[in-house]
């Protein structure tokens, strides 16, 4: 991994000695245990995903059916090294390529297959997100309706996404068609990618951020889920973006700190206004803030933890006061959070976790929608279920099994379930019609070789960076443990985990650098020896 530019360190007093040698070792000392917690999440998920595997599919109708089958370990295995044969050719081919080539390539291909996916596919919103998707276009016209309904009353989060697509549909006034809202779903993603190697070329060097470029392409159910008309994808754009800035505030001279914490703090606002689930992002942004200011002492990282706070606050609070002023409605606190928990640590007819309107909406109307009364009753319901957990150790065990599972090792991640059962602007396109059908097998097969290998790559990399013990290093795995951890107790979603799946792929592409850099010097010490002194010739005589 390439060094990242540090500060310049004055003379120092012994006292400030003393400070710089514990907040060294406190920095490496986080670090390796963020790692050592990622490599056994990592393991675990990479063990099961090489003998079994998850899958959404259609057979319950219009609901989510989650179905579990065995895997061949020993062809997944074989796979796996056909698709490494394949990554270390193309390493080759782009070895001397500018970097920007590549980035260039894969942000491209990922904007014209998105398009061309998105167009094919012609899906309409249903359920949640036609009911948010038809207040913002409703909001756009001054019909206050559907804003004013129950729903907001239960989930008044939802209005910063509410927004967002009153702004598209007003700019592009689509009416009730959202395909342009599924465009900028494209776009979205477009960015985060271009967010994502920006991060890696931060941190990596060049010939890491080449591999990421090429496992993005590859990464279909993002592109896939971009036809969901969610907060998701922009919650992870702007997400992606604030990592970026913080990153650039490791990376830079304390000329720019504020300029950087500034855009990191107001895309997390952003963020966590689009998608609730962002805040994740924002809780690892902090810790890293903190342990890099024990460590560096440097007054960007106290800013950028203050400023994240006061935008993700304000921007909240701006966008539920913005439509209590023009629907002249109060929409109160909704559902409190901790009903989402006592609803993760339940059962449902889905798989264990996952949605249970019984413990969330049910709960809030026999509670005539007063949080305090229905967290109340929530803390009940946890309290119960923890001490059957305690009582029954292999239920419990057996229950969180199969949440993980059910989220973690479907590696469709619901991208094509959901353009499968969603309501249509046309007929499909060729390509959509293949792949929610007859090519349905094919595709979730190359989701699961592709998954698996991002998730074996991941567990490499967790380990070479321990070795690191290096802060600035492991803000991606606290915010894929903050994830893992987070769904572990609320509600289970598989769609859920397709963010964190994504910032798997630059750790699996700096695994992948190191491996083959590794593999190469301990096969051909003699020609790698001489190819350096030849390179360290050229630059002499230039």
């Amino acid at each position: 991994m390439r060094s990242v530019s540090e500060e310049q360190a004055a003379p120092a007093s012994p006292g400030h000695r003393r400070w710089d040698v514990f907040g060294r070792r406190f920095s490496s000392f986080c670090s390796v245990a963020a790692l050592l917690i990622l490599f056994a999440i990592m393991l675990y998920l990479s063990l099961i995903a090489l003998t079994e595997t998850t899958d959404m599919n259609m057979n319950n109708s219009m609901l989510e059916n989650v179905e579990y089958h065995m895997d061949n370990f020993f062809f997944n295995v074989l796979m796996l090294l056909v698709f490494a044969l394949a990554v270390f050719l193309y390493r080759r081919l782009v070895e001397k390529v500018n970097v920007w080539i590549p980035m260039a390539v894969c942000l491209a291909l990922v904007l014209g297959l998105g398009l061309i996916w998105t167009f094919s596919s012609l899906s309409a919103p249903t359920h949640d997100s036609l009911i948010v998707s038809r207040a913002a276009y409703k909001a756009s016209i001054g019909d206050y309706s559907d804003i004013t309904a129950n729903y907001f009353k239960r989930f008044p989060f939802q209005l910063g996404y509410v927004l967002f697509s009153e702004i598209i549909i007003r700019l592009f006034h689509t009416g009730e068609n959202y395909l342009a809202v599924e465009v900028v779903n494209v776009v979205c993603l477009t960015v985060s990618y271009f967010a994502l190697l920006m991060s890696a070329k931060r941190i990596c060097g060049d010939q890491t951020v080449k591999l990421c470029a090429l496992l993005l392409v590859f990464c279909f159910p993002p592109l896939l889920f971009c036809t969901f008309t969610y907060g998701n994808i922009p919650g992870l754009m702007f997400s992606c973006l604030a990592v970026w800035q913080f990153l650039e505030i490791q990376h830079r001279s304390t000329g720019s700190d504020i300029f950087h914490a500034t855009l990191c703090a107001l895309f997390m606002g952003i963020a966590v206004c689009l998608k609730k689930n962002c805040l994740i992002f924002a809780v690892a942004i902090i810790i890293l803030a903190v342990i890099r200011f024990v460590e560096k002492r440097k007054l960007a990282h106290v800013l950028c933890v203050l400023l994240c706070v006061l935008s993700i606050w304000c921007c909240g609070t701006a966008v539920v006061s913005h439509y209590e002023r023009r629907a002249d409605f109060q929409f109160g606190d909704g559902i409190p959070m901790v009903s989402w928990l006592a609803m993760g640590l339940n059962e449902s007819t889905i798989a264990p976790g996952w949605y249970n309107g019984v413990y969330t909406v049910t709960n809030f109307h026999n509670h005539d929608m007063d949080p305090t009364l229905a967290a109340e009753a929530s803390r009940e319901v946890i309290a119960e279920r923890l001490k059957l957990f305690s009582e029954d150790k292999a239920y419990a065990n057996d229950f969180f099994a199969h949440k993980i599972i059910s989220q973690w090792n479907e590696p469709s991640y619901q991208s094509l379930w959901t353009n499968q059962v969603r309501g249509r602007y046309g007929d499909m396109g060729k390509l959509a019609t293949w792949a929610c059908g007859a090519g349905e097998t094919t595709v979730k097969g190359f989701m699961n070789l592709y998954q698996q290998f991002i998730f074996v790559l991941t567990v490499c990399a967790a380990l070479v960076l321990i070795k690191k013990k290096d802060a600035r290093t492991v803000l991606l795995p606290v915010i894929i443990i903050g994830g893992f951890l987070y769904h572990a107790l609320f509600e289970a979603k598989s769609q859920y985990a397709i963010v964190y799946f994504v910032l798997m792929v630059p750790l699996a592409a700096y695994a992948a650098e190191f491996i083959f850099q590794t593999v190469q010097t301990a096969i051909c010490p003699g020609a790698h020896r001489l190819l350096e002194h030849m390179k360290k010739s050229r630059k002499r005589n230039v």
